[in-house]
Order: C-alpha cells, then sequence, then structure tokens
C-alpha cells in the first residue's frame, strides 16, 4: 500500500476522529494539497466539540533524526505552554504521541496567520519600512519572552514568522520549534542536533556551537533586511556584504542591521532587547511619535 494512503487511514483512527475535514496543508499554510516534506507531513482539521482548528504534525517516514526533531518541539511547546501560558505568540500543544506504525505526531493550535513570507517579493517596496520595523519590533517582543524563560528559537525566518495586521498593528505569532535550544535541557546532556535554514540561521549554530540568544538576534537581522530589500539577496546567501553595498539603505539603519547579522556572535547585539532597542530609537527618528500614534488609533477603531 502507498505511503499516502497507509496515512490516510492512520488519520481516520483515534486520536483524529475528533477533528472533521482533515486535509493536507501547503508549504504556505494554505489550504491546498502539498507534495510531501522531507521530515513530515501537516495536516489541519478542526475539532468536532471545540470548533477549534489544529494543526497536526506526522512524520512522513520512521528515523531517529527526524523523530528526534520532532520530539524537541513537542519538549518545547511543553515548557513554554507551562511558562508562559498567556502569551499568544505560541502554539498551544494538544497531543501527541505515536501512529501504530511507529510514527511520531503532535497535535497544536492553528493560528490564522499566514507566514511573513506571504508578503516578500523579489523587489523592495520602500513606503513599507515603518511596517517592517514594526513588525520586527512586535517579532523582538516574542524572543524576548523565549529568551526569559532559556528558550532560543535558533531558527527563525519568514517561513515560521505568521503574520497578519489587526486595527493597523502587527499580530506576531512564531511556529517550527524542532531546532529550538531550551538551557535546562539541552545543557544537561539531551542531545541537539538542529535542522536549519541557510542564510538565516546564525553560523555559529551551522557549527555545531551551543546557542544563546544571539542566534535569534542574527535570524531577526536577516529576516527585517529580507523584508526592505526582497527575496532577491537571498541568492548571494546572507553575505553581509549584501547589506553593506546597499545603497538604498540609510547609514544608521544599515549599522543596526550589520550589527545584528555579524558573523562573530561577539560583535553583534548581546540581548535581543539590545536590538530591540536601536530598532525603535531609529524608527522614531523616521516616524516621531507614530507609535503612540498608532496605538491611539487602535483605540478609537474599538
Amino acid at each position: 500500500m502507498a505511503p499516502r494512503k497507509r496515512l490516510d487511514r492512520y488519520l481516520q483512527s483515534a486520536p483524529f476522529k475528533r477533528f472533521s475535514s482533515i486535509q493536507r496543508l501547503g508549504p504556505d499554510r494554505s489550504g491546498h494539497a502539498s507534495v510531501e516534506h522531507a521530515r513530515h507531513q501537516l495536516y489541519v482539521g478542526r475539532d468536532a466539540r471545540t470548533r477549534a482548528d489544529a494543526l497536526i504534525k506526522v512524520l512522513t517516514k520512521p528515523g531517529l533524526v527526524y523523530e528526534h526533531n520532532l520530539a524537541n518541539e513537542i519538549a518545547l511547546l511543553s515548557t513554554i505552554n507551562r511558562e508562559l501560558p498567556d502569551s499568544r505568540y505560541f502554539p498551544l500543544l494538544w497531543d501527541h504521541g505515536r501512529l501504530r506504525d511507529g510514527r511520531v505526531f503532535l497535535i497544536m493550535s492553528l493560528f490564522d496567520e499566514w507566514p511573513l513570507a506571504t508578503t516578500i517579493g523579489l523587489e523592495r517596496m520602500p513606503r513599507r519600512l515603518v511596517g517592517h520595523l514594526r513588525t520586527c519590533l512586535e517579532v523582538a517582543k516574542a524572543l524576548a519572552e523565549l529568551h526569559h524563560i532559556g528558550i532560543f528559537h535558533v531558527d527563525l525566518s519568514p517561513m515560521n514568522i505568521l503574520y497578519r495586521l489587526e486595527q493597523n498593528r502587527p499580530v506576531i505569532r512564531i511556529v517550527d520549534f524542532e531546532s529550538s535550544y531550551e538551557v535546562a535541557r539541552h545543557s544537561s546532556g539531551v542531545v541537539y542536533n538542529p535542522p536549519t535554514t541557510p542564510a538565516f540561521c546564525a553560523p555559529e549554530v551551522m557549527h555545531g556551537s551551543v546557542p544563546d540568544g544571539r542566534a535569534d538576534v542574527f535570524s531577526l537581522g536577516w529576516v527585517l533586511y529580507t523584508l526592505i530589500a526582497g527575496y532577491g539577496w537571498t541568492w548571494d546567501v546572507g553575505s553581509s556584504g549584501t547589506i553593506a553595498a546597499d545603497a538604498e539603505i540609510d547609514a544608521e539603519l544599515r549599522t543596526i542591521l550589520l550589527t545584528a547579522v555579524e558573523q562573530d556572535a561577539d560583535r553583534r547585539y548581546q540581548f535581543i532587547e539590545e536590538m530591540s532597542a536601536a530598532l525603535a530609537a531609529y524608527l522614531e527618528s523616521i516616524w516621531p511619535g507614530g507609535s503612540d500614534r498608532s496605538r491611539q488609533s487602535s483605540r478609537e477603531k474599538c
């Protein structure tokens, strides 16, 4: 029997029976059918009792490495849900276990937002700079929450930042924790061998060093530059020379970006709050009082 048919049959049994209309989730998190992912397949279903939408992640094939990565995400989400119960930035882990053929699965809450990547084209749009800065400041808030409990995302990219605009304010969610590092677990001997995204992942992580918050600073720097410049820059595979040579970015913002994406972690912003403060000061310099106006606008629309 073909793997796809076998997988569909398993999704018709417990604990998936409570979900109606289970369908594949596309790579862009749309509801369209997608090809098999290298490591896992995503499904979406609606809980018949609560009417809440769920994201179901299932390994596509057995394998210790793939299983370890998904087990890492399960453990990380368990910690996040326990330590940050009121946070709206991260998914809720609902269930996890093994299918009858031994493959690991997890079930978590599904966010309505789409990946930030879907808002990015190949060309830059200078008029959206303020929006890009505000979006990254909100991402920095989410990362600060993680760092406070000793968790580093490590593989942040425009695909695992979900985004929408509500009352002229960015709503951000952070997903995909297979690569994340948890100090309490991993420093006590739990194996750490994360899958990574080229161009967005910090070099020390790619080289096998123990990550800290500076890895997320690096990733957020490249996320912001991607928002500003468009996806075309990724053809240069993340060289900081790309930013240094970008004549369309003013000097102050260029300095912030170059500090964030330093190859040497000791020369980056040492904390995500430090990078956030630099971005906030720059935003205020080009949009004085803008944050206050935005908050006032949101209150008036409520």
